[in-house]
């Protein structure tokens, strides 16, 4: 499903030029999982020794098969991205995809995870080629490693195409995208995160009227699993039916934050910029920065917002 309408060219806060992609930035140490937009190294956080014996008992016990499948190496992934080894994780779906090559599922994940290492230019690539190839393919779900379904692969890289042009301020086609990831949506966690994201396409664009539809369907009574899910607290807070004050507590040390809080925080960065407040706005987006969950979306999206 998508609506067609007329996008007023963003100006003020948000620009319209795009980020500089990790392939442009300069060359950081090499301990460094990524450079962010500004050009600072990022770095993975130190990983719980328990999850990282578990990580290697699972790689190990999969690499001991005869015969590696798609799932196979998207499993060894999901491990190291768990560890934060995201360069490591691309480098297996790289492998995976030399025996695999029209693999939609290598493909949608390293895509996903050029994003998380600041490489747009090379995740568009991914994920577009990932579109093509499961275009005409009925749902196909993805499952996690203790086997529960979750979002299926077309909502995921419709979701991360939208993504790609979020970060490259390119609003009319990120709206575009989320409007697919959100008719490839099945549960409400799946619906609020392609619908938050949707929103602020359409309120970075002008689209004003487009965005209280799309979030108009989020309320109390709005069936999803989890009623803290970030993307579903930060749409209430844009419908109108919380206050700011019962999305997160801005004034708490960024270093006690979860993830779960910084992604609402950047929510509420969004609400204060679009009521108009840009220093309100400012000063969050910048505490975001000061956290070191870079793998996040909110932390990649308030690096641009940050430099305006």
């Amino acid at each position: 499903m998508k609506h067609y309408f007329l996008f007023i060219a963003a100006v003020g806060l948000f620009s319209c030029g795009g980020p500089k992609t990790a392939d442009e930035q300069p060359a950081t140490s090499p301990e460094a999982e990524a450079v962010s937009f500004l050009g600072t190294p990022l770095y993975a956080k130190a990983p719980d020794s328990l999850a990282a014996v578990k990580s290697d008992s699972l790689i190990n016990a999969i690499r001991a098969k005869e015969n590696l499948s798609e799932d196979d190496y998207v499993a060894i992934g999901r491990s190291l991205v768990g560890l934060g080894k995201f360069r490591s994780a691309v480098d297996v779906y790289t492998e995976g995809l030399a025996k695999f090559p029209d693999s939609y599922k290598l493909l949608r994940h390293r895509g996903h995870r050029f994003i998380n290492l600041r490489q747009l230019d090379k995740a568009i690539v991914d994920l577009n080629r990932a579109e093509e190839l499961i275009r005409n393919e009925p749902p196909v779900y993805e499952y996690d490693a203790a086997g529960k379904q979750g979002a299926t692969y077309q909502h995921q890289i419709w979701y991360h195409i939208g993504l790609y042009h979020f970060l490259k301020r390119d609003y009319a086609k990120g709206a575009e995208a989320f409007e697919n990831s959100l008719a490839t949506a099945y549960s409400g966690g799946d619906k609020a995160g392609a619908s938050d994201w949707l929103y602020n396409c359409y309120m970075r664009a002008g689209a004003k009227d487009q965005a209280a539809v799309v979030a108009k369907p989020f309320t109390l009574d709005f069936e999803i699993e989890n009623k803290d899910y970030p993307y579903y607290r930060r749409l209430l807070l844009f419908n109108g039916v919380i206050k700011p004050a019962e999305l997160v507590d801005e004034n708490k040390a960024i270093g006690e934050m979860t993830l779960y809080e910084i992604t609402k925080l950047y929510g509420l960065a969004n609400y204060y910029a679009y009521q108009g407040d840009s220093t309100h706005a400012q000063t969050l987006y910048n505490k975001i920065l000061q956290s070191s969950e870079w793998a996040g979306f909110a932390y990649a999206s308030a690096e641009l917002d940050a430099r305006q």
